[in-house]
This record gives structure tokens, C-alpha cells and sequence, in this order.
């Protein structure tokens, strides 16, 4: 750097810090006690621990909720074993939730005070409490011999799914109390099958059954929808004899009938029906079975989603008459979003353009907002390219794609509904930066001043995990923002700062009841790697905007991120294919971890693809997260199904693609190419371009 420059750039730095100091003061007064928090964690820092104390305990006196309470953590690890107890127990006192309850037991732990444990940790509801809080409340219950120890772990077990913790329990603690091939008694025995169906020793489950089915029915266990399941999956996955399986639970359905066992039983009837194929009468009774003995909206569509799955297998007809029938019974319309998912597809290689005309009118109001997006836009394209015949085509295809503008608040839909129906850049903008819901949150004040009090006094290290805590309905926009902003300046320090600003303007963004700025939506586009980036699309003749969104969209510009398939940095480059691209480069050494070297070899690639991909960004998209053989086989499938030659529809295409992940990649990329133009290229931006230039 020249050091002139360099002198000046320092001299500006010491005058802005100078500013800063002035109206610094003023800023910690607005914290008022709460800054007691955040000077306790500086004084830390200096390793001043009896300050840092006498801070806390001013906090916890006089600050609010959030700041009191991580101020009473922040005790609990000052001092000795003594003082670090004393503290644990007047945390829990003060604070009794879960966190808390949760830093004390492993205090306790530490220093083998086994009483303390369960004195901290009586009265936890083992059905829905924290795992790690639960194991060690049994591991000091077992330790000291408590009474209540056998009949707790049993709850536990059987009240929620099995997780990591209960069989690491199970493996080193509980197993010591019987031989878990002879289980003493029917308690032992249900854990035990529960463990097996965890680690998917299915074969050994089904086995075991029939003594479980004893020990249910003659009333030695209670009923518990977590073993009626596990039945259920023993049978589904450890035994092929599917239709006398569905007979046993339909018995067992009647036996059990007006008891919460009765829906599982009905349920895993139909399953196995489902399985057997050309049962499908018979299983859709089940799953009806299924759906009138209980009141529980989540089983009811559960049950409901498996009814339509298996009408979907006997025909499109069934399946649009099923959706027709059963929508107004849906209590949540996103849960049947995966189901659309894979029918949207078959509907159109299948050429059942009519059934987006009944869907997309029939659906509005039961499926979710983004369905229904989907849907209008599809009926307006298929009657824009003559594949549906309607009264009033132009006025139905405006009408269609109105409603895939206004529904949802995923971009995609929006973009190519405005390019269809001829907006004007203005007019597009005013959608692009509209607000992405109508409902209004109720703000948790004191998180926030948690959460800016973290950014103001410089702990960036402590934003995102605490900001992940809370509800989205809990943090404003504009505290989002504040704390993105803050985030992507520390990205110097810190190459996780600057996706961590990223996710969090993100998550703002799709849930704003505001306009965004331009500044705002700079946080959630940004142009991170700027230099590199706009030198190496110049290189290869690729638009800057398109390798933003590609980068944003594959690693959220973390240079360091490798997946957990082995893609590696910005681009997300595998070995193989980075070798490939590196002997086409002529490149002996190189490092896919170096931002500028992963730039270039992800550049050099969709550059490559795009051309053999005969210049259609799309395709380019859907190769680089496919590759270009499946992109080819699906392509050649779709032209054999409709009998076309050329002129395909690229945007019916991406529909047609029976991989939802390759979908939504090209959905992505399309959209975030488009909002890095309009956000940066204000100039020279012009919508209807950049659209046909993307789906060509």
C-alpha cells in the first residue's frame, strides 16, 4: 500500500474514532443499567474479575430481563467451586428456564455435587425438557439411588422420540441395570425396543413384538403413542408380508379403539397397505380410519397427506380429485407444500395443463401462499403458450398472473409474473422492495437491547448465536438490520462475521411488514470478494451479478465452508471437478480454499457450461448444481414428451424437473441475478433485458 495513502487512511480512522468517543457517552447512558451487562464482559476481557462481578450484580439488580439473566450466567463461571455454586443456585432462582437450569446442572456435575443437581432440576416435564438437562438429572437420580430414578427414566422413553442422548444413556448407564437381551420387566422390555428401532435393528423389533403387543394389552404398559409408532415402524421396515401386517393392525385398531393408539394403528394399516400396492381401497379406509378417531390437526394431516400420496399412485385424475375433496380439511396448508412439490412435475410432463386452471382456483385460500404463486403462474404460461384453451385467454392469463404477483413472498413467482405481464422497472422495484408480510410481531424489547448492547460495546462473537434464540417474531427489521450492518464491518476480523450479517438480513428481509431501502437490501445482496469477482466475469465475458448470486447462493460468500458432500469454499467446488478445471486452466498448484482460486475455477466452469449449454443461463444453473448429463437427459425426455424440436419454454422447463433442489437452485439464481442488478446497476438496468437474457 502506499504509504502516503496509508497515512491518510490512519489519520481518518483516528478522527472518526475521535467523533465516536464524543457521542460514545451518551449511546452507553441509553442502556442505562443494562450497560452494567455489557462493561462486566469488557472487564472480563482485561481480566478484571472482581469489577467485572460488582458489574453483574448491579445488572442483575437493576437491568432488564435478558441482560439481568446473562449477567447471573456470566457469575456463574467467576470464582471458586463455592462461589460458581452459589451462583448456579440463585441463577436458578432468579431465572428458572431451561438455559439456566441447564448451566447449573453441569456446574454441579463438575464438582460431584449430586444433590444439587436434582434439587435444580425437580419438576422438569421429561416429554418436551432439554435432552442434556434430563441425562444428567437421571445420571445423579441413579448416583444417589433415588426412588424416583427408574420410574423417570421410563417416562423420558417413552413420552418423546428417541434422540443421541437417550441411547448414549442407554449404552452407558441404564444398561448396567438388567440384561438388556432378558429384560426383567415390561418397562426395561419397551425401552429396549425402542433402542432397537433407533439404531433401525428392525428384523430383531418385529421379533419382539408380539410380547410388547402382550404387554400393552394386558395392561402391564400404558399406551404410548411413541411405542405405537415404533410398532408401527418395526413392521413397515423389518417385515415384507404387508397385507397381513395391515390385517394385525387393523385387529389391534379395534381393539384399541376411542385410545390414542387407535390413530397409529389405523395409520400404519394404511402404510402397509400403501406398500403392498393394488391395495390402494383399502389403505385410503385406513387412513380415513385414521383421520375420524382423532382430534390432533397435525395426525389428521399427517394421515391425510399419506390418503392423497396414495391416490397420487393410482392416477393425476385421483390425485386432483383427492386434493379437491380433502383441502378444506387442512389445519396447516405448508405442511402439504413437499406434496405439490413432486405432483407439479408429473402434472406437466404428464400435459395436464387444466389441472392448474382447477388447482390454481379450487386451492386459493387451503394451500399455502407460495403454492398457490406456483400454480397461477404455470395456468398463465400454459395458456400464453397455447398448451390450454380457455374463454377469454388474455384475461384469465392476466388474472393468473396478478394472483402469482400478490401470493407468497418468495421472489421468483413475483419476478416472472411482472416480466409476463409487462411491468415497468419502477413498478417492479416498488415489488421487489415491498414487504414480504402483512402480519405485525410483538417485539421482545429487552432481546434487543441484549442484542445491540453485543454490538455496541464490540462483542460481534456473541450476536448470532444469541440473535438464533429467539423467534423470528421477536426482533424487529430494524434491529436486524443494525445487527447485520454491525456484523458485515467486523468481517475483517472474521470471514464468519460476514455470512453471519448475511443470514440475518436475510431472515429480516422475509419477514419485514416495511419497504426496504436500498442500503437494507445491500445487506441481503451483498457484493462481498468485489474486486475479484468483477475482474474474473470480465475475464470470462459472464455478467458480475450472475457469479454474486451463484456464490451467495451456494456458500453465502464464506470462503471457508465445505459441505458436507466435500464441495469446498466460495463456489463449492468438488475435488474431481476442480481438478478438471484446473488441467484445462493449465494450472499445476492450486488451492480451491483460496477465495481468488475458487473465484476463477467457478467462473471458468459455469462460463464452460453455459457455452455447451448453447448460451441458456438456465440450463448453465441447473448443470452447475446437477451436472450436465442429467440436465441433458431431462431435456431430451421433456422434447420427447411434448414432441417439440425448439423454442421450448425454459421456465416450464424448471418446472418439469423432478429434482426440487435443482428447481429451487435455478429459481435462486434467477432471482438474486436479478435483484443484484436493480439493486447495483441502477444506470443501466432494464428488467425486461435481463429476464429474456436469464430464460432465453
Amino acid at each position: 500500500m502506499n504509504p502516503t495513502f496509508r497515512k491518510l487512511q490512519l489519520i481518518t480512522v483516528s478522527l472518526f474514532c475521535f467523533a465516536s468517543l464524543v457521542s460514545c457517552k451518551a449511546k452507553t447512558d441509553s442502556f442505562g443499567a443494562d450497560a452494567n451487562y455489557f462493561i462486566g464482559l469488557q472487564k472480563l476481557k482485561e481480566n478484571k474479575q472482581k469489577e467485572a462481578r460488582v458489574k453483574f450484580n448491579q445488572c442483575i439488580k437493576k437491568g432488564s430481563y435478558e441482560c439481568a439473566r446473562k449477567s447471573a450466567q456470566a457469575l456463574t463461571a467467576l470464582g471458586n467451586t463455592l462461589q460458581k455454586n452459589e451462583a448456579c443456585l440463585e441463577l436458578v432462582k432468579r431465572f428458572p428456564d431451561s438455559e439456566s437450569r441447564l448451566i447449573a446442572a453441569k456446574q454441579f456435575k463438575s464438582c460431584n455435587e449430586t444433590n444439587l443437581i436434582i434439587d435444580v432440576t425437580n419438576g422438569l416435564d421429561l416429554s418436551a425438557e432439554n435432552n442434556d438437562l434430563i441425562k444428567i438429572r437421571l445420571e445423579a437420580l441413579k448416583k444417589r439411588g433415588d426412588s424416583h430414578y427408574l420410574n423417570e427414566v421410563y417416562k423420558w422413553y417413552t413420552t418423546r422420540p428417541i434422540s443421541l442422548n437417550h441411547y448414549q444413556f442407554f449404552r452407558d448407564t441404564y444398561s448396567e441395570d438388567f440384561d438388556i437381551d432378558n429384560p426383567e420387566t415390561p418397562q426395561q422390555f419397551a425401552i429396549n425396543f425402542r433402542i432397537q428401532i433407533y439404531k433401525r435393528n428392525y428384523l430383531d423389533a418385529v421379533d419382539e413384538s408380539s410380547q410388547l403387543f402382550e404387554y400393552l394389552e394386558n395392561g402391564s404398559l400404558e399406551v404410548s403413542n411413541q411405542l405405537i409408532s415404533d410398532l408401527g415402524k418395526a413392521f413397515l421396515y423389518g417385515s415384507d408380508r404387508f397385507p397381513s401386517n395391515a390385517e394385525l393392525f387393523c385387529k389391534k385398531a379395534k381393539l384399541f379403539e376411542a385410545t390414542e393408539a387407535e390413530f397409529y394403528f389405523w395409520f400404519y394399516a394404511g402404510r402397509y397397505y400403501d406398500q403392498a400396492g393394488l391395495y390402494y381401497t383399502q389403505a385410503i379406509k385406513c387412513y380415513e380410519r385414521a383421520i375420524a378417531s382423532t382430534s390432533s390437526p397435525d395426525k389428521k394431516d399427517n394421515a391425510l397427506w399419506y390418503l392423497m400420496k396414495t391416490k397420487s399412485n393410482q392416477s393425476l385424475d385421483e390425485t386432483i380429485n383427492s386434493i379437491e375433496k380433502y383441502a378444506s380439511s387442512w389445519n396447516d396448508p405448508y405442511y402439504f407444500d413437499d406434496f405439490f412439490d413432486s405432483l407439479i412435475p408429473n402434472l406437466i410432463i404428464g400435459g395436464r395443463w387444466n389441472a392448474f386452471q382447477t388447482l390454481s382456483k379450487t386451492l386459493d385460500g387451503y394451500a399455502s401462499t407460495e403454492i398457490i404463486a406456483q400454480l397461477s403462474y404455470i395456468y398463465g404460461r400454459s395458456i400464453e403458450e397455447n398448451l390450454l384453451i380457455v374463454d377469454n385467454p388474455e384475461l384469465e392469463m392476466k388474472a393468473a398472473y396478478t394472483k402469482a404477483l400478490n401470493c407468497g413472498s418468495a421472489p421468483y413467482y413475483k419476478i416472472m409474473a411482472a416480466y409476463r405481464l409487462g411491468l415497468s422497472d419502477t413498478e417492479v422495484k416498488n415489488i421487489l422492495f415491498s414487504p414480504t408480510t402483512q402480519k405485525a410481531i410483538e417485539v421482545n424489547k429487552d432481546a434487543e437491547t441484549l442484542l445491540l448492547g453485543y454490538a455496541h460495546f464490540g462483542f460481534p462473537e456473541k450476536i448470532y448465536s444469541e440473535w438464533q434464540k429467539f423467534s423470528v417474531n421477536q426482533i424487529s427489521t430494524e434491529t436486524s438490520m443494525n445487527l447485520s450492518r454491525f456484523l458485515k464491518t467486523c468481517a475483517s476480523q472474521n470471514n464468519d462475521y460476514f455470512s453471519q450479517s448475511l443470514r440475518i438480513a436475510s431472515r429480516a428481509s422475509n419477514r419485514s411488514i416495511r419497504e426496504l431501502s436500498k442500503e437494507e437490501m445491500e445487506l441481503v445482496y451483498p457484493q462481498a470478494f468485489k474486486k475479484e469477482i468483477e475482474e474474473i466475469s470480465y475475464k470470462y465475458n459472464l455478467d458480475a451479478s450472475i457469479m454474486y448470486a451463484l456464490i451467495r447462493s451456494e456458500s453465502f460468500f464464506n470462503p471457508d465452508i465445505v459441505s458436507s458432500a466435500g464441495a469446498v469454499g466460495l463456489c463449492q467446488l468438488m475435488d474431481f471437478t476442480a481438478g478438471e478445471i484446473a488441467r484445462k486452466l493449465k494450472v499445476k498448484d492450486f488451492n480451491t480454499t483460496d477465495p481468488e482460486t475458487n473465484i476463477e475455477f467457478g467462473t471458468f466452469y459455469l462460463a464452460e457450461l453455459l457455452g455447451r449449454c448453447n448460451g441458456s443461463y438456465l440450463q448453465a444453473f441447473f448443470s452447475y448444481n446437477a451436472g450436465i448429463t442429467k440436465v441433458r437427459r431431462w431435456l431430451q425426455g421433456y422434447l420427447e414428451d411434448f414432441g417439440a424440436k425448439k423454442n421450448m419454454p425454459e421456465d416450464l422447463f424448471l418446472e418439469s424437473i423432478n429434482i426440487s433442489e435443482t428447481r429451487e437452485y435455478g429459481r435462486k439464481l434467477i432471482s438474486a441475478t436479478i435483484y443484484y442488478e436493480f439493486i447495483y446497476n441502477t444506470e443501466n438496468y432494464d428488467f425486461v433485458s435481463i429476464v429474456k437474457n436469464l430464460i432465453k
